[in-house]
């Protein structure tokens, strides 16, 4: 999903968001969900959740949550 066909990505992520609108979950709760991502990462993977690869989990769920985030209407331009 992350190659020629990243459209698809975007569309799940806009169609997740507009569920999470929904349910009631507001944008600052992505914050802790991405810390609680990482915690999590941290205690399962121990010494192999490197600074490396923590920086890059930290872009990774920064670009889906920025996706997700794009559908809630305080952030629609």
């Amino acid at each position: 999903m992350l190659g020629p066909d990243i459209e698809l990505l975007t569309e799940i992520n806009h169609e997740l968001g507009e569920r999470h609108v929904k349910y009631g979950v507001t944008p600052a709760m992505y914050h802790f969900m991405g810390e609680a991502v990482i915690f999590t990462m941290k205690e399962m993977l121990g010494d192999k959740f490197d600074a490396d690869m923590q920086k890059a989990w930290k872009i990774v769920y920064a670009e889906l949550s920025g996706d997700i985030l794009s559908v809630y209407p305080s952030n629609k331009k």
